[in-house]
């Protein structure tokens, strides 16, 4: 049972990482980018800091979809990666930790 605990806390870590991951992507996004004015600028920003992880979403979905350049593709190579590393770390995890507790 503690197994199947640490691995839980383990997946929802990773979780947290990526989603903090992404808000930073999306900070960066709206800093750098150039809005037609600066309030709009201003106004992301507080959005995407103020609120978190929602703000990020709602900023992904009204401004950062509709720019499918660069940026859109640069984003999904870095969640890609980075559910391969959850990937890489579960797969550890079963190997490694799991036998200590299997009782021969």
């Amino acid at each position: 049972m503690i197994l199947y605990g640490a691995l839980l806390l383990l997946v929802i870590f990773l979780f947290c990482i990526m989603f903090f991951i992404g808000w930073i992507i999306m900070l960066v996004d709206s800093i750098t980018r150039k809005f037609k004015n600066d309030t709009d600028k201003v106004v992301w920003i507080l959005v995407i800091v103020l609120t978190g992880i929602l703000g990020a979403l709602i900023y992904y979905f009204v401004v950062y979809k509709k720019d499918r350049g660069k940026h859109f593709s640069w984003f999904w190579w870095t969640l890609l990666i980075l559910a391969i590393i959850i990937i890489v770390l579960v797969i550890l995890f079963f190997i490694f930790y799991v036998p200590l507790f299997v009782k021969h």
